[in-house]
């Protein structure tokens, strides 16, 4: 998911699970072209070099046969250097995101399923690109609908589209993809995407799932894994979804995932089973309890800030953990609190910037880049002094030696607002009590209880602030 699945996000996962297949954000291809130094490769194909990735996707998104056998290029030629962490298990290419920015203006994500063909072209530039060294896969929906082409998308013509038609297109779109043998591995959402019209959010939630397409075409095509997608909110679901349809090669989560990944750290043991992973994942415990995991993650986020400026990593090194006391007592105020930690580097940046500026104004020490850019004026040049030009002028600016490490920091917050028995409670106990609260849910929506009404709809209104695209998550087999 865009902005949520970054490295940081998938190295805090790696510590609940040690089986399940990771996804990272959809990485543009025009946006790592355009910026081939290794900073910028860094940062949108890097991974932990503290947690061991283990099985994980690197999802592209593009149009241009060239662009994406380039990108597949870089990751494959990084994957060979050993002081960079680009190690994925597959590459894959999104056809399935409906966002206007991205199927609209640079015609890619969910367009591409209008033109089958040109799918298969660019999953090959991809696959050329990389070798053929690591597995190319499609993430795409049930089929698409375009307000551009047709008739504004109402679900009372929609309800109208003969199914038989609706599913033949879809089938049609995967045998021209699999035609090849290049691509055998299908994530599918089991919505048709509307292009124009809907946004992102009422894409996820007007169009109905149809997860019978998604059962019916892993029955046709055993020879293909076809992974579920779309309306999975519990892990106590892909359970259900897997054991009920063993046709299916596994079930990918994203938004539920995000918004609640302790509710997930029974997956190892629920879907799993006895599966087993590479040597150097196996050596990373799982951690038995959120204090454990904090403790670990911590490392990772003390490691990261040791090596990049924290103004301008620390925010998305604590989004990742926000929401891992997600239903517990005072967890909206664990939120606001690590949004104040994340928001702390910045500010004493810029009261440094306008200490050095004083300095400078006054005749005091400075350095011709810092009066330079300070006397524009200019937003981006003063943004560009990072804490080593502030440091050359002002020694008692040195971030590490005034501010506690950011581990300690997130800690800290989680002692304040939780007690031992949340931060103790054990995986196990976790998803126990996820389930009675499933149950309970349940219960309710059949007496038609209209508190839970409310509490659905806060919920919904939550969720839809977790915006992006993509999922993030696949249960079970993960690639053969």
């Amino acid at each position: 998911m865009m902005d949520y699945t970054n490295q940081h996000f998938r190295a805090m996962v790696r510590l609940i699970s040690a089986n399940t297949l990771t996804y990272t954000e959809m990485v543009a291809a025009d946006e790592l072209l355009s910026d081939k130094t290794d900073h910028n490769v860094k940062q949108l194909l890097g991974q932990s070099a503290t947690i061991p990735e283990g099985p994980s996707v690197l999802q592209l998104g593009g149009n241009d046969a060239a662009q994406l056998y380039n990108c597949a290029k870089i990751c494959n030629e990084y994957s060979q250097k050993n002081n960079y962490k680009c190690e994925y298990t597959a590459l894959n290419l999104n056809c399935g995101c409906p966002s206007p920015s991205v199927s609209g203006k640079k015609c890619f994500g969910a367009a591409l399923m209008k033109d089958p063909k040109h799918v298969a072209k660019l999953v090959r530039a991809m696959h050329d690109g990389v070798e053929g060294k690591s597995p190319c896969t499609v993430k795409c929906r049930i089929g698409v609908h375009d307000n551009n082409d047709n008739t504004p998308f109402s679900r009372k013509t929609y309800d109208r589209i003969s199914e038989k038609k609706e599913y033949e297109q879809l089938r049609s779109f995967v045998d021209a993809i699999a035609c090849d043998g290049i691509v055998t591995n299908f994530q599918i959402h089991a919505r048709i995407a509307v292009l124009g019209g809907l946004s992102p959010a009422d894409n996820r939630r007007v169009p109905p799932l149809k997860y019978e397409y998604v059962y019916r075409i892993a029955d046709q095509y055993p020879e293909l894994n076809f992974v579920l997608n779309g309306g999975i909110n519990s892990l106590s679901q892909v359970k259900d979804e897997l054991d009920g349809n063993t046709s299916l090669a596994g079930v990918m989560v994203g938004r539920a995932l995000c918004a609640d990944p302790w509710s997930f750290s029974m997956a190892d043991e629920m879907i799993y089973g006895d599966a087993t992973v590479d040597d150097e994942v196996q050596q990373q415990p799982l951690c038995a309890n959120r204090r454990e995991l904090l403790e670990a993650y911590g490392r990772h986020v003390d490691y990261e800030e040791s090596r990049n400026d924290p103004a301008e990593i620390r925010r998305s090194l604590v989004a990742a953990c926000a929401h891992l006391f997600a239903g517990e007592p005072n967890a909206k105020r664990f939120r606001r609190e690590l949004d104040e930690i994340a928001a702390r580097p910045e500010r004493l940046q810029r009261e440094a910037k306008a200490k050095v500026w004083s300095n400078i104004s006054s005749g005091g020490k400075g350095s011709s880049t810092l009066a330079s850019a300070f006397s524009t004026s200019s937003p981006a040049a003063v943004a560009s002094v990072g804490w080593d030009d502030i440091q050359a002028i002002d020694d008692n600016t040195k971030w590490d030696e005034n501010e506690p490490p950011l581990s300690e920091l997130i800690l800290e917050a989680a002692h304040r607002n939780f007690g031992d028995i949340v931060l103790s409670s054990c995986r196990k106990d976790s998803y126990d009590k996820k389930v009675w609260e499933e149950e309970q849910a349940r219960i309710r929506i059949a007496r038609g209880d209209p508190i839970l009404f409310a509490v659905e709809r806060s919920c919904d209104e939550k969720d839809s602030k977790v915006s992006g695209g993509v999922v993030d998550g696949w249960f079970k087999n993960g690639l053969n």
